[in-house]
Protein backbone atom coordinates (compact mmCIF):
# COMPACT_ATOMS: atom_id res chain seq x y z
CA UNK A 1 0.00 0.00 0.00
CA UNK A 2 1.48 3.34 -0.95
CA UNK A 3 2.24 5.83 1.87
CA UNK A 4 -0.36 7.91 3.32
CA UNK A 5 -1.28 11.79 1.78
CA UNK A 6 -0.98 14.82 4.60
CA UNK A 7 -4.17 16.62 4.08
CA UNK A 8 -3.81 18.93 6.64
CA UNK A 9 -2.35 16.94 9.24
CA UNK A 10 -4.43 13.83 8.74
CA UNK A 11 -3.01 10.73 7.20
CA UNK A 12 -5.30 9.68 4.15
CA UNK A 13 -4.52 6.34 2.60
CA UNK A 14 -4.34 5.71 -1.57
CA UNK A 15 -7.06 3.26 -1.50
CA UNK A 16 -9.76 1.74 -3.77
CA UNK A 17 -12.77 -0.42 -2.56
CA UNK A 18 -10.98 -3.26 -3.31
CA UNK A 19 -7.97 -2.57 -1.66
CA UNK A 20 -9.90 -2.46 1.83
CA UNK A 21 -11.63 -5.51 1.16
CA UNK A 22 -7.72 -6.51 0.66
CA UNK A 23 -6.74 -5.51 4.23
CA UNK A 24 -9.73 -7.27 5.69
CA UNK A 25 -8.96 -10.40 3.93
CA UNK A 26 -5.34 -9.75 5.44
CA UNK A 27 -6.48 -8.96 8.75
CA UNK A 28 -8.68 -11.68 9.17
CA UNK A 29 -5.98 -14.28 8.56
CA UNK A 30 -3.14 -12.08 10.78
CA UNK A 31 -5.53 -11.38 13.68
CA UNK A 32 -4.89 -8.33 14.37
CA UNK A 33 -6.86 -5.93 15.56
CA UNK A 34 -7.62 -2.78 13.57
CA UNK A 35 -9.64 0.40 13.38
CA UNK A 36 -10.69 1.99 9.95
CA UNK A 37 -11.95 5.81 9.64
CA UNK A 38 -13.55 7.10 6.66
CA UNK A 39 -12.36 10.76 6.47
CA UNK A 40 -14.19 13.02 5.63
CA UNK A 41 -13.28 16.96 5.33
CA UNK A 42 -16.01 17.97 8.47
CA UNK A 43 -13.34 15.58 10.30
CA UNK A 44 -10.01 17.31 8.72
CA UNK A 45 -11.68 20.56 10.35
CA UNK A 46 -12.41 18.33 13.85
CA UNK A 47 -8.60 17.34 14.01
CA UNK A 48 -7.25 21.28 13.73
CA UNK A 49 -8.90 22.07 17.31
CA UNK A 50 -9.15 18.45 19.05
CA UNK A 51 -5.76 16.92 19.36
CA UNK A 52 -6.91 13.77 20.58
CA UNK A 53 -8.95 13.02 17.36
CA UNK A 54 -5.68 14.15 15.41
CA UNK A 55 -4.25 11.23 17.46
CA UNK A 56 -6.39 8.90 16.82
CA UNK A 57 -7.11 9.74 12.78
CA UNK A 58 -2.85 8.92 12.47
CA UNK A 59 -2.72 5.78 15.04
CA UNK A 60 -5.73 4.32 12.96
CA UNK A 61 -4.95 1.19 10.62
CA UNK A 62 -6.41 3.01 7.77
CA UNK A 63 -8.02 6.27 6.69
CA UNK A 64 -10.03 6.19 3.56
CA UNK A 65 -11.19 9.10 1.10
CA UNK A 66 -14.73 9.42 2.32
CA UNK A 67 -15.92 13.07 0.78
CA UNK A 68 -15.37 15.20 -2.56
CA UNK A 69 -13.97 17.17 -1.07
CA UNK A 70 -10.83 14.93 0.24
CA UNK A 71 -10.33 14.50 -3.19
CA UNK A 72 -9.97 18.17 -4.08
CA UNK A 73 -7.66 19.06 -1.20
CA UNK A 74 -5.42 16.10 -2.72
CA UNK A 75 -5.41 17.61 -6.32
CA UNK A 76 -5.13 21.33 -4.41
CA UNK A 77 -2.32 20.20 -2.10
CA UNK A 78 -0.05 19.16 -5.20
CA UNK A 79 -0.77 15.19 -4.31
CA UNK A 80 -0.94 12.51 -7.36
CA UNK A 81 -5.29 12.32 -7.76
CA UNK A 82 -6.83 9.70 -4.95
CA UNK A 83 -8.03 6.57 -7.06
CA UNK A 84 -11.75 7.12 -5.51
CA UNK A 85 -13.92 7.97 -2.93
CA UNK A 86 -14.37 5.46 -0.64
CA UNK A 87 -17.25 5.90 1.73
CA UNK A 88 -18.20 4.47 4.80
CA UNK A 89 -22.18 3.46 3.61
CA UNK A 90 -20.42 1.91 0.35
CA UNK A 91 -17.48 0.27 1.84
CA UNK A 92 -19.88 -1.40 4.55
CA UNK A 93 -22.11 -2.47 1.56
CA UNK A 94 -19.33 -4.21 0.23
CA UNK A 95 -18.38 -5.81 3.34
CA UNK A 96 -21.53 -7.32 3.80
CA UNK A 97 -21.99 -8.48 0.08
CA UNK A 98 -18.67 -9.96 0.89
CA UNK A 99 -19.38 -11.92 3.89
CA UNK A 100 -22.05 -13.99 1.68
CA UNK A 101 -18.98 -16.01 0.56
CA UNK A 102 -16.20 -15.13 3.04
CA UNK A 103 -16.23 -16.03 6.80
CA UNK A 104 -17.32 -12.66 7.75
CA UNK A 105 -18.89 -11.98 10.66
CA UNK A 106 -20.83 -8.24 10.96
CA UNK A 107 -22.31 -6.96 14.39
CA UNK A 108 -24.09 -3.63 13.80
CA UNK A 109 -23.81 -1.11 16.61
CA UNK A 110 -25.32 2.70 16.77
CA UNK A 111 -28.75 5.00 15.55
CA UNK A 112 -32.06 5.24 16.80
CA UNK A 113 -33.44 2.39 18.88
CA UNK A 114 -34.46 -0.24 16.22
CA UNK A 115 -33.15 1.06 13.36
CA UNK A 116 -29.98 -1.43 12.93
CA UNK A 117 -32.56 -4.30 12.95
CA UNK A 118 -34.61 -2.52 10.75
CA UNK A 119 -31.22 -2.12 8.21
CA UNK A 120 -30.12 -5.73 8.72
CA UNK A 121 -33.73 -6.53 7.91
CA UNK A 122 -33.41 -4.53 4.41
CA UNK A 123 -30.06 -6.09 3.50
CA UNK A 124 -31.17 -9.26 3.95
CA UNK A 125 -33.34 -8.95 0.97
CA UNK A 126 -30.73 -7.71 -0.90
CA UNK A 127 -28.24 -9.90 0.46
CA UNK A 128 -29.84 -12.77 1.49
CA UNK A 129 -26.26 -15.22 2.77
CA UNK A 130 -24.86 -12.02 4.64
CA UNK A 131 -23.39 -13.09 8.14
CA UNK A 132 -25.18 -10.64 10.40
CA UNK A 133 -24.83 -12.47 14.18
CA UNK A 134 -26.25 -9.38 16.29
CA UNK A 135 -27.10 -5.55 16.36
CA UNK A 136 -27.86 -2.67 19.42
CA UNK A 137 -28.74 0.54 19.78
CA UNK A 138 -26.48 1.08 22.91
CA UNK A 139 -25.43 4.54 23.65
CA UNK A 140 -21.99 6.48 22.33
CA UNK A 141 -21.11 7.85 26.13
CA UNK A 142 -19.11 5.79 28.30
CA UNK A 143 -22.07 4.77 29.98
CA UNK A 144 -23.36 2.16 28.09
CA UNK A 145 -19.85 0.49 26.96
CA UNK A 146 -20.38 -2.31 29.56
CA UNK A 147 -23.87 -3.29 27.91
CA UNK A 148 -22.05 -3.21 24.37
CA UNK A 149 -19.45 -4.95 25.48
CA UNK A 150 -21.17 -7.55 26.76
CA UNK A 151 -23.55 -8.19 23.57
CA UNK A 152 -20.73 -7.83 21.09
CA UNK A 153 -18.63 -10.27 23.22
CA UNK A 154 -21.49 -12.77 23.23
CA UNK A 155 -22.41 -12.50 19.57
CA UNK A 156 -18.64 -12.98 18.82
CA UNK A 157 -18.25 -11.26 15.20
CA UNK A 158 -14.99 -10.80 13.66
CA UNK A 159 -16.07 -6.81 12.03
CA UNK A 160 -18.27 -4.05 13.99
CA UNK A 161 -19.76 -1.04 12.24
CA UNK A 162 -20.23 1.66 14.50
CA UNK A 163 -23.06 4.62 13.40
CA UNK A 164 -22.60 7.03 15.92
CA UNK A 165 -21.36 9.98 14.03
CA UNK A 166 -17.84 11.31 14.18
CA UNK A 167 -16.15 11.85 16.21
CA UNK A 168 -17.99 9.56 19.34
CA UNK A 169 -18.11 6.45 16.93
CA UNK A 170 -14.46 6.64 16.51
CA UNK A 171 -13.75 7.68 20.06
CA UNK A 172 -16.31 4.74 20.84
CA UNK A 173 -14.23 2.20 18.90
CA UNK A 174 -10.44 3.45 19.98
CA UNK A 175 -11.45 3.28 23.85
CA UNK A 176 -12.98 -0.47 23.60
CA UNK A 177 -11.30 -2.44 20.58
CA UNK A 178 -9.03 -4.00 23.27
CA UNK A 179 -12.29 -5.40 24.96
CA UNK A 180 -13.61 -7.05 21.77
CA UNK A 181 -11.53 -10.01 21.47
CA UNK A 182 -13.34 -11.42 18.20
CA UNK A 183 -13.33 -8.10 16.49
CA UNK A 184 -10.62 -7.62 13.49
CA UNK A 185 -11.76 -4.97 11.82
CA UNK A 186 -14.28 -1.96 13.42
CA UNK A 187 -15.54 0.83 10.93
CA UNK A 188 -17.47 3.78 12.02
CA UNK A 189 -20.06 4.12 9.54
CA UNK A 190 -22.14 7.74 10.50
CA UNK A 191 -25.74 7.83 8.64
CA UNK A 192 -25.46 4.10 6.92
CA UNK A 193 -27.69 2.72 9.32
CA UNK A 194 -30.10 5.53 8.66
CA UNK A 195 -29.48 4.85 4.81
CA UNK A 196 -30.36 1.21 4.83
CA UNK A 197 -33.10 1.09 7.28
CA UNK A 198 -34.87 3.68 4.58
CA UNK A 199 -34.89 6.65 7.97
CA UNK A 200 -33.43 8.60 5.05
CA UNK A 201 -32.75 8.84 2.11
CA UNK A 202 -29.66 8.79 0.24
CA UNK A 203 -28.36 11.93 -2.53
CA UNK A 204 -28.72 9.84 -5.94
CA UNK A 205 -25.58 9.09 -7.31
CA UNK A 206 -25.57 12.00 -9.86
CA UNK A 207 -25.40 13.85 -7.05
CA UNK A 208 -22.89 12.13 -5.20
CA UNK A 209 -20.43 11.72 -8.18
CA UNK A 210 -20.89 15.46 -8.84
CA UNK A 211 -19.70 16.49 -5.07
CA UNK A 212 -23.14 18.16 -4.21
CA UNK A 213 -23.98 15.51 -1.68
CA UNK A 214 -23.54 18.39 0.88
CA UNK A 215 -26.60 20.05 -0.40
CA UNK A 216 -28.73 17.08 -0.49
CA UNK A 217 -27.91 16.41 3.00
CA UNK A 218 -29.43 20.21 3.77
CA UNK A 219 -32.36 20.10 2.01
CA UNK A 220 -33.13 16.84 4.21
CA UNK A 221 -31.87 18.26 7.19
CA UNK A 222 -31.05 22.01 8.02
CA UNK A 223 -30.12 21.67 11.39
CA UNK A 224 -26.93 20.43 10.11
CA UNK A 225 -25.76 23.35 8.56
CA UNK A 226 -23.05 24.33 11.45
CA UNK A 227 -21.34 20.87 10.53
CA UNK A 228 -21.61 21.55 6.85
CA UNK A 229 -20.34 24.84 6.75
CA UNK A 230 -16.89 23.21 8.35
CA UNK A 231 -17.00 21.03 5.86
CA UNK A 232 -17.69 22.88 3.10
CA UNK A 233 -16.45 26.36 4.12
CA UNK A 234 -14.12 26.20 6.70
CA UNK A 235 -12.47 23.47 5.47
CA UNK A 236 -11.96 24.64 1.42
CA UNK A 237 -10.25 28.31 3.04
CA UNK A 238 -7.72 26.12 5.53
CA UNK A 239 -6.63 24.07 2.25
CA UNK A 240 -6.43 27.15 0.12
CA UNK A 241 -4.61 28.59 3.33
CA UNK A 242 -2.41 25.85 3.25
CA UNK A 243 -1.17 25.57 -0.28
CA UNK A 244 -0.75 29.54 -0.53
CA UNK A 245 2.18 28.52 2.40
CA UNK A 246 3.36 25.87 0.56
Amino acid sequence: MDKPIDILGVPVDRVTYDDVLQFIDETLVLGSQNQVVTVNPEMVVLAQRNPDFMSLLKSSSLRTPDGAGILWAARRLGFLPLPMRVTGTDLMARIIDQSQVKPWTLFLLGAEEGIAEKAIQNLKNQYPRAQFVGSYAGLSTHEGDDEAIRRINLAGPNILFVAYGNPAQEFWIQRNLSKLPSIRIAIGVGGAFDFYAGKRRRAPAWIRNSGLEWSYRLFQEPKRIGRIWNAVVQFSLLILKSRKSR
